[in-house]
């Protein structure tokens, strides 16, 4: 039912309509290629995911083996209003090598939360922990980190950084002729950073979420 279906991002919201007008005006919806061309999204896969947040958010269906194999649902056309206190934060999934973390291509999905809980801070993106190097601050294996998208941080601030294409969360503990990136786990050494590696600040953590089962 239209109640139950999920708020879409404003990127999700723009192809949602481009496919429903292209749709209703040349009775054809358009291929993915000429989705990508609309919205200036060059990696396909980029297409499909968003393709894929509206199929799990009941706003279309696709025949994948079809070149023009969408359609929207009509019982469920229009979309649901995001509730006025609540954001919807962008999920980054595995980072794809060379690209900023925030790329299309890099998100899994998105998850809505209040407003309060993240003090209405502006760019945020959440990323799931992997492992159990961050326990002694309180960032657990499976968690939902929240971060404020930022390329500067300072000394003994937690922060999702990229080295050589890996996203990692860590205190930033820059030195001399290095950077450190130290967990918060006697078990595992710090990740030293040196000038020829690929390094890149990509948020500060701003907030955990954790699913009790």
């Amino acid at each position: 039912m239209d109640e139950q279906k999920k708020a879409l991002t404003d990127r999700q919201q723009e192809v949602y309509n481009f496919i429903r007008s292209r749709t209703e005006e040349a009775k054809l919806p358009p291929t993915v290629r000429e989705i990508g061309e609309k919205f200036d999204i060059s990696s396909t896969n980029g297409v499909r995911s968003i393709l894929a947040a509206l199929i799990k958010k009941g706003y279309i269906k696709r025949a994948p083996r079809l070149s023009r194999g969408i359609e929207i649902i009509e019982e469920e056309a229009k979309p649901t209003i995001q509730p006025e206190n609540s954001i919807e934060i962008p999920i980054i999934g595995r980072v794809a090598a060379g690209t900023p973390i925030l790329a299309v291509q890099n998100l899994e999905g998105t998850v809505t939360v209040d407003r309060d809980f993240l003090a209405s801070q502006p760019n945020v993106f959440a990323l799931h922990v992997k492992g159990d190097s961050m326990i002694n601050a309180g960032i657990f294996d499976g968690d939902l980190v929240f971060a404020r998208a930022q390329t500067v941080a300072n000394r003994g601030e937690i922060i999702i950084a990229q080295v050589d294409d890996e996203a990692t969360v860590k205190y930033y503990q820059p030195q001399d002729d290095h950077i450190e990136l130290r967990p918060a786990n006697p078990k595992y050494s710090p990740i030293i950073v040196k000038p020829d590696h690929k390094f890149s600040i990509a948020g500060r953590v701003i907030g955990v979420m954790r699913k009790i089962n």
